[in-house]
């Protein structure tokens, strides 16, 4: 009560109206959706082409993990780019959680089940989540079987041009996806990936992958920041992603196009921006 009437004094003393409207996104929608593969409910936050209700084209698709800090702040860069003619028109699609924003449980305990490619006792935030730990395989059948045809059933959605940009334990799983149904998306944005999940097991599922003859054709942007190494917890993220796209690279598939790059001064925590901004300008190179 006392917050309510100081706001209303500092605002009639200011002219403004007492109560101000909150701030929405332009052309945004929001879907709930229950997940049949996962038995989890999600929340996608979705933003169209400012000319999507007066044009009839077909639209290539963005797909974001980790909605609640991805979303606004992709939107406003792809906004800008495509303003400038910079980046053709895209259609967002964030998968969000819903109580995650203001629930750190919920946000750890989530994205530990989807984003990881199998159970693994130890690590991430701790033995309670990671009891339930190895989704991914019914997170990335969710996206395929579930969320990708809700959106290409609802939208104009480009079939042939989808992108995923996941960050963290989000990049672990865009790099799962990538080694395992590379087809899925065309181009992968893949920041900061926990390629020290479970004793390193995306690098044992590159060498699986290229050992079975599965050979992607996407477009890659790999990124990380300069100080992500950290020796005391075991977790070398800057070499054992360098290791990666090393083993990418040395098939020599003309089909697979990975740039990588190390953001000078950028921590796991600061490197998202940056790397998101970079990584869609490469990966729709080839749009423009």
């Amino acid at each position: 009560m006392i917050r309510i009437l100081l706001s209303f004094a500092v605002a009639t003393m200011l002219g403004l109206p007492a109560f101000a409207k909150p701030y929405t996104i332009p052309s945004t929608e929001v879907i709930a959706l229950r997940s049949k593969q996962t038995g989890a409910n999600y929340q996608l936050f979705v933003s169209l082409p400012s000319d999507y209700r007066t044009s009839k084209q077909s639209y290539p698709v963005v797909y974001m993990l980790d909605a609640d800090y991805s979303f606004a702040l992709v939107r406003n860069i792809v906004q800008h780019f495509v303003e400038r003619e910079d980046l053709p028109p895209v259609i967002l699609v964030a998968v969000a959680y819903p109580g995650a924003a203001s629930d750190r449980a919920v946000y750890r305990m989530n994205r530990t089940r989807d984003y990881t490619p199998a159970y693994a006792p130890d690590g991430g935030y701790g033995a309670e989540y990671q009891k339930v730990s190895g989704g991914g395989p019914k997170f990335r059948a969710f996206i395929a079987t579930e969320l990708i045809p809700l959106i290409e059933r609802r939208y104009r959605a480009a079939r042939d041009d989808r992108t995923i940009i996941g960050h963290s334990y989000g990049g672990l799983f865009a790099t799962y996806v990538l080694l395992t149904q590379p087809a899925l998306f065309k181009r992968y944005i893949i920041v900061s990936p926990s390629l020290w999940y479970s004793n390193r097991i995306a690098l044992t599922m590159e060498e699986a992958a290229a050992a079975s003859g599965v050979k992607p054709i996407a477009r890659v942007f790999f990124a990380v920041g300069s100080f992500e190494n950290q020796p005391g917890v075991n977790r070398s993220m800057v070499d054992d992603l360098a290791e990666l796209v090393e083993k990418l690279k040395s098939h020599n598939n003309r089909n697979l196009v990975v740039r990588h790059r190390v953001f000078e001064g950028e921590t796991h925590n600061s490197v998202f921006p940056a790397a998101v901004t970079r990584g869609l300008l490469s990966v729709f190179e080839d749009a423009n």
